[in-house]
């Protein structure tokens, strides 16, 4: 599709700022502008015609920019739209964008800057098209077209499957990359899957940018000229040069400085940089692809994540599941790492029971893939006999629980405990209320705030019950 030769429809109740938009977009060579002076007037062309992406005035008389957004967010999702505003309030930016904006923009605009959003708007518009192609050409949920990209990554998850997708579909783009995600569930291989079905020729440069200054910051990623500082007897390229016509990889992107944050908005913006001692910038063609646990948006609120670096960031955003959210993978994982460890200790790797996989899908696993990776480490080497011990396990989740590691139902239930026995005559209520109680206290090392997390009720609610049953 000629991006271009496609109808950009902008709505305002100012005549002139219609007008003046114009006039703007047809002299960017946008040649079929729609527009409309209300909400309702907005919708109905949308229905009505064929429209590749909005420019919405946020305040208008009547129906508002808000709720047009919501009403385009739920009837019309594939019609991207970017909103134009005299405020700006971060709140009105994040509601914004969870109701589904592509871009938020403050008047007076940069016309050139406006020009760029639409077209990367229809580019990505024709990706998310590619994907539901995708989807059709290949049963939906089988997976990516070449799995050979995404060999590193365990998983029989449909939901990760959709994501190999998605990733194959953004590849080509040059534009950044959010991968977000608790910690340990794989956001570096997602994004070395990306590098590597993009078919850039450059490098895949990663670094960890939590804990590193603006100084540090800069001589890492920019390089610094000879005699910026005492030592510096010599030119040094930085990582964002080695990854020139490839993709820099930046983990922990939350926790970066603000000054920092400055110098990547520029990276980002202009593809150029300026190395430590250096009065002249350079220039790199780099895909940037950040990663983090953090949330970006309450940073924004915080004043600690620039929201215009957050919107360059997000123009793709992969949001990778945490492992209980995709307990098929738990079992499928762990035979993978116990193969794993057994080969690199040199010995035969010891068979998972159904008892071990029973146990293993109850636990939450708050450190995700990496925590699972570990635990299983340590299981193969504590194995004496030909099957994976029950008990190693068990005694590992007993002693995270406290730690809300333990799942819903507990993995191995007594037979007998006091009065109460699952297998005889059926419980009374309060025999139930008495053992999960006890249960959730005998795992919790007698914690009550750790137990009436496992219980889900609040620390005073438990309390409230022991203290009457003691009375």
């Amino acid at each position: 599709m000629d991006e271009k030769s496609t109808a950009i429809l902008v709505v305002d109740d100012d005549p002139v700022a219609l007008e003046l938009m114009e006039v703007n977009l047809k002299g960017l060579g946008f040649g079929s502008i729609l527009t409309a002076s209300t909400g309702t007037e907005a919708l109905e062309i949308v229905a009505d015609r064929p429209v590749a992406a909005m420019v919405l005035d946020l305040f208008m008389p009547g129906l508002s920019g808000f709720d047009v957004l919501e009403r385009m967010n739920e009837e019309f999702p594939w019609v991207p739209v970017i909103v134009v505003t005299v405020s700006d309030s971060v709140d009105a930016a994040v509601q914004c964008m969870r109701h589904g904006a592509f871009d938020f923009m403050t008047k007076p605009l940069d016309r050139n800057r406006l020009g760029s959003s639409i077209n990367h708007a229809i580019r990505v518009r024709d990706l998310e098209d590619r994907l539901v192609l995708m989807g059709e050409q290949h049963g939906g949920g089988d997976g990516p077209v070449n799995p050979e990209a995404f060999g590193d990554i365990v998983t029989v998850s449909p939901r990760m499957q959709a994501i190999f997708q998605y990733v194959e579909a953004v590849a080509p783009s040059p534009h950044a990359v959010l991968i977000t995600g608790e910690s340990g569930t794989g956001k570096e291989l997602i994004a070395r899957s990306l590098h590597t079905t993009s078919g850039r020729e450059g490098a895949f440069v990663p670094i960890n940018v939590a804990g590193l200054d603006d100084v540090m910051f800069t001589d890492t990623l920019f390089g610094h000229r000879r005699g910026a500082f005492t030592g510096a007897e010599r030119h040094r390229g930085g990582l964002v040069e080695r990854a020139d016509g490839g993709t820099l990889f930046l983990d922990e992107i939350g926790d970066l400085e603000l000054n920092s944050q400055i110098k990547l908005l520029r990276l980002l913006q202009e593809g150029e940089y300026y190395p430590l001692g250096s009065d002249e910038p350079s220039y790199a063609r780099v895909r940037v692809v950040a990663a983090t646990n953090a949330d970006l948006v309450a940073g924004q609120k915080e004043g600690t994540f620039r929201k215009d670096l957050y919107y360059r960031l997000v123009s793709h955003l992969i949001q990778i599941p945490p492992l209980r959210e995709r307990r098929e993978d738990i079992p499928v994982l762990a035979r993978h790492f116990v193969q794993q460890t057994a080969r690199a200790m040199g010995r035969p790797a010891p068979e998972i029971s159904a008892a071990v996989e029973e146990i293993l899908r109850q636990f939450a696993f708050p450190g995700n893939v990496r925590e699972l990776q570990s635990m299983m480490a340590d299981a193969v080497s504590r194995t004496r006999g030909s099957q994976l011990p029950v008990s190693v396990l068990q005694e590992y989740i007993d002693r995270h629980a406290t730690e809300g590691g333990q799942a819903d139902v507990p993995a191995d239930v007594p037979e007998q405990t006091g009065r109460f026995s699952w297998t005889g005559p059926f419980p009374r209520l309060d025999e139930v209320e008495e053992f999960l109680v006890a249960e959730a206290l005998r795992r919790s090392g007698n914690n009550q705030t750790a137990a009436a997390r496992l219980l889900g009720v609040s620390q005073s609610t438990l309390s409230r019950r022991l203290a009457a049953r003691r009375g």
